[in-house]
C-alpha cells in the first residue's frame, strides 16, 4: 500500500471542521482548477462525486464510509476512486485535540487506470496537493474581517 498523509491542526470544533471538509463542493476553493459535481446536501454513503481538475483529469469517487464526530469526537469519511482515470482511496479523519482538532487527509494506492507504475509519482503529487489544500482550508477558516471564509 502506498499512502500520502497531509495533516494540520485547527482551532475549531471537530464537527465544524468535519462538516466543512466533507462538503466536497468546498474543495473547489481548496484545490486550484478543480470543479466538483456532488449532491447539494450533507454527504451520505453511496454518494458519487465527480471532480474534474484542469478540465482534463476526471476523478469519480463513491463515499463508502461516513461517520460524523460523535461522543468520542472522531469523524471519518472514506471515498473509493472509481475512475475513469484515477483509482484508489481518499479518507478524511478529524480528531479533537486540546485547542480544536487535528485533520488527517489520507490518499491510498492512487494510480492511473491501467498504469500501475504511476503509483509513486501520483502519491508525491497528491501529497503536495493535499498539504496545500489543508493550508488553504486553515486560512479560509481563520476569523477575518471583510474577507470570505469557508
Amino acid at each position: 500500500m502506498v499512502e500520502s498523509r497531509a495533516s494540520c491542526e485547527i482551532e475549531l470544533p471537530a464537527a465544524v471542521v468535519f462538516d466543512r471538509l466533507t462538503a466536497l463542493r468546498n474543495h473547489e476553493r481548496l484545490i486550484p482548477l478543480t470543479r466538483i459535481s456532488t449532491p447539494d446536501r450533507r454527504p451520505a454513503v453511496g454518494d458519487v462525486t465527480v471532480a474534474t481538475s484542469a478540465g482534463l483529469l476526471r476523478d469519480t469517487m463513491e463515499l463508502v464510509a461516513y461517520q460524523r464526530p460523535g461522543d468520542d469526537g472522531v469523524g471519518a469519511a472514506r471515498w473509493v476512486k472509481r475512475g475513469p482515470v484515477l483509482l484508489g482511496e481518499a479518507e478524511i479523519v478529524v480528531t479533537p485535540v486540546a485547542a480544536g482538532c487535528r485533520v488527517d487527509w489520507i490518499e491510498r494506492d492512487i494510480v492511473v487506470r491501467g498504469l500501475p507504475f504511476t503509483r509513486a509519482p501520483l502519491t508525491a503529487l497528491i501529497a503536495t496537493m493535499t498539504r496545500l489544500a489543508l493550508a488553504r482550508f486553515v486560512r479560509l477558516c481563520a476569523p477575518r474581517t471583510n474577507n470570505a471564509t469557508l
